[in-house]
Formats: structure tokens, sequence, C-alpha cells
């Protein structure tokens, strides 16, 4: 074994490719073809079956339309009889029976010519009279004895189904045979009451049934037929089967049974109707689709061997089109390893070598963006530091100049000059906040509030402001002045450009799951969807700072990035005319920083 594993390891990965492939390829080629022609056989065999109980629902279903079609035959002349009282005539030379059974024979012949299905129509009286199309009574026999009066009057309000119509006291006219009729009964009842008029019965054709079974094709030797409640047969074509066919193979319901008949094997199965109680039963030949799947099984077995003699020459071909790859895949690598990202790997094809090449491909590309990704965030990082700094510079000459400002206007008296200078020397005196980067939410707020109030001063009743918060998050440190660059968008480019008074709202909140969420939120202009979903990318992707549309927004998404990296979102709502809602959501520092 070590020996043979030895050899096999000391091959050329071109000489292993189609060794394995070759031993691959037989295994499964192997019992693909085994299980395939199982299957195969099988599923013939259940396709037939499903075929064949798909037909027998259809047939089912046809006969209960044409029964159902017949039943409202007999309920349209069950009510023309019903409105005579038939009960007060006992003899046929009763002039009111001469009268109302001329006029009654005359309504059932227009039914029966006017329906093809029905073949006669008789009814009985309880007073032993009768009128018919064609049918009369053989014997003096009361038909108030006979098996189907008794079986409509035993079961009122029910159409009852007699499917053999032999041995009754009845001869028909007409040219049809009793094999080619079943009988339809029911009771007549007079109007109003449970008083039983007389019993109506109708010969109906097989000519649907026929119809309906004739054309169904089960290959060669199967065909469809129907039988009663009591296993009597109702119709079935004419074939050696049927008689052999076990009562107790067909009473199992939508269950296929298997039985040898005159030694053949064959596949029975039924489904009864809840309408007409009546069942229908298909049966075709197993042994006659099996005779088709041998000439299919040797097919196959013929293709499958051509199959593997035609991967045993392209495994060759293969095994080329793939080392050839591996190599200069290979080669890539090396170079890419020693710093030259540049290289790129041509796959012009969809296999797993050509696949592996795109990926590493994307690999590079991906590398190379990250790369430039980092350069531009630092580069960003490093102007938006510098352009804190730069800022921090001016705020300290004019915080000192304001507060001496503030000092004159009280030796003056002027006390608007002085709350005013007051609420612009807060400002600074937060914007300084000696040097820190973070200040608590209230300081934040108050900043904000200062802004506003001098802004107040400015725009008078054009501009109205509210400022909500909550007082458990007052404490929690942020990024200072990181709400009024926010704000001075809401008032320069939504309330000062709208007529009329501009109403401004800024929120500082918890979340239910743990953020803290500042917003500001206008009724100014507003600006279109696009402009919106822009100003969106500029404030959650990563971007050179040159594609800024406002400095103050970029300097916000910049020190929010360098302090809390992805944990921070901004998100910009805004429809046009209506206003503009900026949202922020940080984490909150449990160490406070």
């Amino acid at each position: 074994m070590k020996f043979v594993k030895n050899k096999i390891m000391n091959l050329s990965i071109r000489n292993k490719m189609i060794l394995s492939y070759i031993l691959i390829a037989l295994i499964p080629f192997c019992i693909f073809g085994i299980v395939v022609i199982s299957i195969f056989a099988g599923q013939a065999e259940n396709d037939i079956s499903e075929h064949t109980g798909q037909m027998i629902s259809q047939v089912r279903t046809s006969i209960d339309v044409y029964i159902s079609s017949i039943e409202k035959i007999s309920n349209y002349v069950i009510e023309e009889l019903r409105s005579v009282d038939f009960n007060e005539m006992y003899t046929e030379d009763d002039i009111f029976w001469m009268q109302e059974s001329s006029k009654a024979v005359a309504r059932l012949k227009h039914v029966a010519n006017t329906h093809p299905e029905v073949a006669g129509i008789l009814f009985a009286t309880e007073n032993d009279l009768y009128i018919s199309t064609g049918m009369t009574r053989i014997s003096r026999d009361s038909f108030v004895n006979e098996e189907w009066y008794r079986l409509a009057v035993s079961n009122p309000d029910t159409v009852c189904l007699i499917s053999d119509t032999s041995g009754r006291n009845i001869v028909t006219n007409e040219s049809y045979s009793i094999d080619n009729v079943f009988s339809m009964v029911k009771a007549i009842y007079k109007e109003g009451t449970t008083e039983v008029m007389g019993v109506l019965l109708m010969d109906i054709k097989h000519d649907i049934i026929s119809q309906s079974i004739d054309n169904i094709t089960i290959g060669q030797k199967g065909f469809v037929f129907v039988i009663d409640s009591e296993d009597r047969v109702v119709y079935t074509p004419a074939n050696p089967i049927t008689y052999r066919v076990n009562p107790d193979w067909i009473r199992k319901e939508n269950s296929p049974v298997t039985a040898r008949i005159r030694g053949e094997k064959y596949q029975i199965r039924s489904e009864r109707s809840d309408y007409t109680g009546w069942r229908v039963v298909g049966v075709f030949s197993i042994d006659e689709i099996m005779g088709h799947m041998n000439t299919l099984i040797f097919a196959l077995t013929c293709g499958l061997l051509l199959l593997l003699v035609f991967v045993f020459v392209i495994t060759v071909k293969i095994s080329q089109t793939i080392t050839n790859p591996v190599v200069e895949l290979e080669q890539l690598m090396k170079k890419a390893e020693s710093g030259d990202l540049a290289v790129r790997f041509r796959g012009d094809y969809h296999d797993e070598v050509s696949e592996l090449g795109r990926d590493f491909n994307h690999m590079l590309v991906r590398i190379e963006d990250l790369i430039q990704q980092v350069y531009i965030e630092q580069k960003n990082k490093r102007m938006a530091e510098l352009k804190v700094l730069q800022e921090q510079i001016k705020p300290h000459f004019l915080y000192n100049t304001l507060d001496t400002i503030s000092w004159m206007a009280r030796d003056y008296g002027a006390g608007d000059v002085v709350r005013l200078v007051d609420a612009l020397t807060n400002m600074f005196r937060i914007g300084l906040s000696r040097g820190r980067d973070y200040i608590s939410v209230e300081q934040e707020l108050s900043y904000v509030a200062n802004y506003l109030y001098i802004q107040k001063i400015r725009y008078g009743g054009k501009l109205n402001y509210q400022i909500v918060k909550d007082e458990e998050i007052l404490n929690e440190e942020v990024p200072k002045l990181m709400l009024q660059p926010l704000v001075e968008n809401g008032i320069y480019h939504g309330i000062k450009t709208r007529r009329g008074e501009g109403h401004l709202t800024i929120r500082a909140v918890k979340t239910a799951d743990g953020l803290l969420e500042f917003s500001v939120e206008d009724d100014g202009s507003g600006m279109s969807a696009q402009q919106a979903e822009e100003l969106n990318h500029l404030l959650n992707e990563p971007c050179e700072l040159e594609e800024r549309q406002s400095f103050g927004l970029f300097y916000i998404k910049e020190r929010l990035r360098i302090k809390y990296g992805d944990g921070f979102k901004i998100r910009v709502n805004s429809i046009e005319n209506v206003g503009t809602k900026v949202v922020i959501h940080i984490p909150i520092q449990e160490d406070g920083v």
C-alpha cells in the first residue's frame, strides 16, 4: 500500500488529475446508472398511477356534473307534477285523471325530447296509476310494491340511483336496452305536507359516462369502469379484466393495490363520489410499463458507457487547462508578495481556477482601495485637527476683547448689549473648553442656546426655536461644537429662505436601545430627495475633503469618526418646501470620554 501511495504522490499534477478524474467519474457514473434506472422505473409507475388518479377524478367529476344536471331536470318535472293533487284520482276512468294525465304526459315528452340523455320517464301514483313516455307495465302488479318505488319513498328528498334496471315490472317501447341505462328515482310529496303523491322514475342513458371513459387511455391494456355502492358494475368498456377485479381491492380509497390478474401484474385504484355513492375504478398494466422501461434502460446503459469514454478523452485536455493557469497564478502571487500590486490574472473562463484568479484580482484592488482609504482618512483627520487649531486661535483673542466690551457696556447701563455680549462670550468660553475636545451635553446645549439667542436678536420674529432635552443625559460627554453647524445650516438654508415665520427644534434624548440621539429639525425650504441622498453619502461614507458640500457638516462627520469609528450614524431626511431633519446617533461612553 505504501508503494502505491508513493507512486501516486510522485506523479505530476497533470497525471494525478487524469487518474483522479477517471476514478471519480467511474464511481458516480456506476451509481448514477443504477439509481437513475431504479428512479425511472419507480417514477414511471408513479406517473402512471398519478395520471390514473387524475383521470379517475375527472371521470368522477364528469359523472357528478352529469347526474346533477339530470337531478335538476327531475326537480323541474316534480314541480310540474306537484301542482296537481293525484291522490284524489283513483281510476283511469276518472275524468280529472284523464285531463291531468294527458297534460302531464305532454310535459314528460317535452322533457324527454329536449334532453336526449333521458331515455324514458314514468310517474307512478300512490293509487297505482301511472303516466310515462313509452314505458308500460308488464303485469297488473302494483308499482307501489316495486323495489325502486319503496327505495324512493324510504329516502325522502333524495335522488336515488339504480344501476341495475333488470327485474322491474316495466317494459319500454323505446329502442334502448336496459343494459344501456341506469335509473334515477325520487319521491313526490304533496306540497306543504309529508303525504306521498307518487314516485318519479327516469331512465338515463350511459352515453355521457361512456364518452368520459372510452376517451381515456392508460396504455394499451389499461381502462376505467364504474361500480355502484353495492359493487355492481354501472358501466365498463368491453374487456376480460373487469369482472376478475376483487371488490376488496377497490374499497381501499385512493390507495393503489397491486395484483395479478390472468398472470399479468396490474395496479388498481379507485375514488368514491360522495354525491352519487358510485366508485370510479382505474386499472393499468405494470408489466406493460416495464416493457417500455427495458428499452429505456438499454438506451441509458449505452449512453453511460459512451459518456465514460468521452470523460476519459477530455480529462487529458481539461488537466492542461487547469495546471497552466495554476502555475501562472502562483507566479503572480509571488510578485504581489514582493509589493507589486499592479499585477493581474487574466481569466476568460468560468472554471474554478479562473474564478480564483478573479478573486485574486479583486483582493488586490481591495487592498489598494483600503490603502487609499486609510490615506484619505488620515489626511482628512490632520486637516480637521489643523482647522480646529486655527479656529481656536481666534476665539482666545475675541473672548478677551468681548469680555472688555461687556464690562464697558455695564458701566454705560446697556443691558441688551451686555446680554448679547455675554451670550457670545459664553459661546467662546464653551468653544475653548480649556483645550478639551469633549464637553457635557449640558454645555453643548448651552452653546447652542447662546448661539440661537444671538440669531434671534438678528432675525427677530422670523426665527422661533425650542430645545427639548432628557435630564438624565446632561452629564454625558460628546464632541464639542457638534450641533452648532447643524443649527446654522437649519437657519441659513432653511428658515432664512422661507417666507414668514420659521421654527427650529433641537432635541437631545436617549433612545430605547441606549443610544444618544441629537436632532435638528426646521420647517424651511427643504431639499430634493437626490440632494438629501448625496448629503447622506457625504456624512456616512469616507470621501475626499474636496468633495464636501459643507465644511461644517464634513467637520462633524470626521470628528465623530475619529471618536466612535463606525459606531455613529448621521441621517438627513428632507422634503422640498416642507423642511429638513438631521439626526445623529452616537453610543454612550461608559468611561464618560
